[in-house]
């Protein structure tokens, strides 16, 4: 692996050549316990019930007045759930979905330990077949592989988040001979793909759907039971209560914009 990162400006994706990216900037939760289930579904917009055990899904936690905390992508883990966030929000967001917490048989904690990786680029998913028995893909989208979790996200084209121990990063790090990012370059495919950037700048700031995430599988269930902010949420949709939603820009600048 080229141990120097690219210092170079983050590159589109029909660009971009096989790339290892460390997912600094993300933070994995976990949900355990026999009420993890049912919590879940009275926090988030997505309905975890139909939710399949090799599916993830990008949704929202919000709070009453059905602002995002924000965006959480949530997925089956080991003996409960987990779900992946921006580190900048995690703090605020985390004391949130625990408030209730005390009520339930469920745990909730950051799971500092864990390793976070992405593969993007040409060949990602060939590179990642001479390592792992199962790779996810568009079908499967979660897999669990050699003592890895590993996350397939079709958008912007086939790319891999790999949830592991600092030994087993290692290890596939100096097996894989692979040019190295930044996480912006990761940010930079999360934008291309359309997904919102929800950081410690812009939580409580958005409903939902001016994040464009009713247009994402499952990302919005308006048929489940209650869960926090979820009237505002639906009047957004019912009553045109929403008058923002997301476009993709593309230009040149000396300056990265900020919130």
């Amino acid at each position: 692996m080229n141990t120097e990162t690219n210092a170079l400006r983050p590159q589109l994706s029909d660009s971009l050549p096989l790339t290892l990216i460390p997912l600094s900037d993300l933070a994995l939760v976990t949900i355990t316990g026999p009420d993890s289930q049912k919590y879940l579904q009275g926090q988030v917009t997505a309905d975890i019930d139909a939710m399949a055990d090799d599916q993830h899904v990008l949704c929202a936690h919000c709070d009453a007045k059905g602002k995002m905390w924000s965006d959480l992508r949530l997925f089956h883990y080991k003996d409960g759930y987990a779900y992946l966030i921006r580190r900048s929000a995690l703090d605020t967001q985390l004391a949130e979905l625990k408030k209730y917490a005390v009520f339930s048989k469920v745990t909730i904690a950051a799971d500092e330990s864990a390793v976070l990786t992405g593969i993007a680029g040409h060949g990602a998913a060939d590179a990642l077949q001479a390592h792992f028995s199962t790779v996810p893909d568009a079908d499967t989208q979660v897999v669990s592989s050699n003592d890895t979790t590993l996350l397939y996200l079709p958008l912007p084209q086939g790319r891999f988040i790999l949830i592991q121990t600092a030994e087993q990063a290692g290890v596939l790090s100096d097996a894989l001979s692979l040019q190295d990012a930044s996480d912006t370059q990761w940010t930079a495919l999360d934008i291309e793909a359309g997904y919102a950037v929800i950081d410690a700048a812009t939580v409580s700031e958005f409903l939902p759907q001016a994040t464009n995430l009713q247009s994402l599988p499952l990302g919005i269930c308006f048929k489940k039971g209650c869960y926090t902010g979820q009237e505002m949420v639906a009047r957004a949709k019912f009553r045109g209560a929403n008058k923002r939603a997301m476009f993709t820009l593309i230009g040149h600048s000396r300056h990265v914009p900020v919130a």
